[in-house]
């Protein structure tokens, strides 16, 4: 974030004839640069520091102190590493070392610290590096703001937008969304599920005899039942009036039924103290067991309730339930097949060159993340983000390693170039293609480890690491 101080000074006459007297001119006055700018790190309102090659904080302003908790003796025997989220050093590292070998001249992120009292904070980070004149690395000059607030306000906003107001669980809006994306997951994945459609018995009744706010209470205490006896995977939600649904993920009929009886029975224990008066009440629920097939989240909602009608036909406080498509037995889900692949870093495949190495590294890192997303069956919008972040790092891992080997003198270094463009191709066009349900797991993993990890980085990459190391 940069800054800049100005001053204006009146020399008479109208506004076309004043001055605007700088920080050089008041240099010429005698005042030196380090004196503006030690004034400048002191009294900032936000936090500064100069932070060492390695992490430590060579100096920091009460800003900073008053942020994190610490006295400065305190943060000055400390790195910065101490204090940051672990979920996000590694990618402050990255930056840093990118900065250190010269590949960006600054960077910005937020990330999260550790306040000395154990609270997170919020921040936002931006940092350049100071030079000696022969180049070397003398120290970082980092500004730091706490956005704790504006995070905090941005997780209140998205949960209004998800949650229903009264129940405190997911709205039918959210409901509806996240169930698709999980539709379409077990179908790529061949997974079981189930769709609940859950109403209370005499709901109407409730409300006309004891008012809407005993109603209200009715449908608080019968949300909270509910999320508690289902799983954390699922997903529920309240759909309209006394009507709730839930989505039981890899669950086949049987759990399934073992789930909603759960449901019920928690439900049927359950009373709202009315004037001293215990009033209980109970639920129907409609369940539609499926695998596989080409019906809609729509067609499957209706099919469930299609069973809620035949229980509350058969008398209320009851679980029906259908079965829908299931496709022949002997299938093996994707997913169980490869639990246990990772992609594991060992020391023989560092190259001499401290970006190049922390790049693979976090590269792995990356693939192992996609690899997660995809094994353990994410939403769709997960996995899409675990491949996209792994996409970009690898455009910008490529930019910054063709200037690296192109100063070393690589004789082949236009030919690496083009299987750089080539892999990005391929990487696009196998997320597109996955994303529209034409690529399987299995794809994604023989382009990542064949492709990406075996052809290239452990291959044509290490045929110019013999131009990077100390002789």
């Amino acid at each position: 974030m940069a800054f800049t101080i100005c001053f204006f000074v009146h020399q008479g006459g109208n506004m076309s004839e004043r001055k605007h007297k700088t920080v050089v001119d008041y240099c010429h006055d005698g005042l030196s640069d380090q004196h503006i700018f030690a004034n400048a790190f002191r009294y900032a309102s936000i936090g500064m520091a100069l932070v060492g090659p390695d992490g430590t904080w060579l100096k920091v302003n009460n800003a900073l102190c008053s942020m994190l908790g610490y006295t400065s003796r305190e943060l000055l025997s400390k790195k910065f590493q101490d204090i940051t989220h672990p979920e996000d050093l590694e990618e402050d590292l990255v930056y840093v070392n990118r900065v250190l070998a010269g590949a960006i001249d600054t960077y910005q992120m937020e990330k999260r610290y550790f306040h000395r009292d154990g609270h997170i904070i919020d921040v936002l980070l931006s940092v350049s590096l100071v030079k000696e004149s022969d180049g070397t690395p003398q120290f970082f000059i980092s500004q730091i703001q706490d956005i704790t607030r504006r995070k905090q306000a941005e997780q209140e906003l998205l949960l209004v937008s998800q949650q229903d107001p009264l129940t405190k669980v997911a709205n039918r809006r959210f409901f509806m969304e996240h169930a698709t994306r999980e539709l379409t997951r077990g179908k790529r994945f061949h997974e079981p599920q189930a769709i609940l459609i859950i109403d209370i018995d005499h709901f109407k009744t409730i409300n006309d005899k004891h008012g809407h706010d005993v109603g209200d209470e009715v449908l608080k205490a019968m949300a909270t039942a509910c999320s508690k006896a289902l799983r954390e995977v699922d997903v529920f939600g309240r759909i309209g009036g006394e009507e709730f649904a839930a989505m039981l993920l890899n669950t086949n009929d049987s759990v399934a039924r073992i789930v909603a009886e759960r449901v019920r029975e928690s439900v049927e224990r359950l009373s709202v103290n009315v004037g001293g008066k215990e009033i209980p009440f109970t639920i129907s629920i409609g369940l539609v067991s499926f695998l596989g097939g080409s019906n809609t989240l729509d067609d499957r909602m209706k099919m469930a309730d299609k069973a809620l009608y035949r229980a509350k036909e058969s008398g209320r406080n009851r679980v029906e339930v259908l079965v829908d498509v299931v496709e022949p037995s002997g299938v093996v889900p994707e997913r169980l097949r490869s639990t246990f692949v990772r992609f594991e870093w060992e020391g023989a495949y560092e190259s001499g060159n401290q970006l190049i190495d922390s790049q693979h590294m976090h590269l792995f890192a990356l693939a192992n993340d996609l690899l997660s997303a995809l094994i353990t069956g994410l939403p769709d919008s997960q996995v899409e983000a675990a491949a996209v972040a792994l996409i970009n790092h690898t455009e910008q891992h490529f930019r910054d390693e063709e200037k690296i080997f192109c100063a070393a003198g690589y004789p082949k270094a236009q030919e690496h170039t083009a299987i750089h463009k080539q892999l990005i191709r391929e990487m696009h066009s196998i997320l597109k293609s996955f994303t529209k349900g034409q690529e399987t797991v299995g794809g994604f993993f023989t382009f990542l480890a064949h492709d990406v990890v075996l052809n290239h980085l452990l291959t044509e990459d290490r045929k110019f690491f013999s131009l990077l190391r100390e002789p």
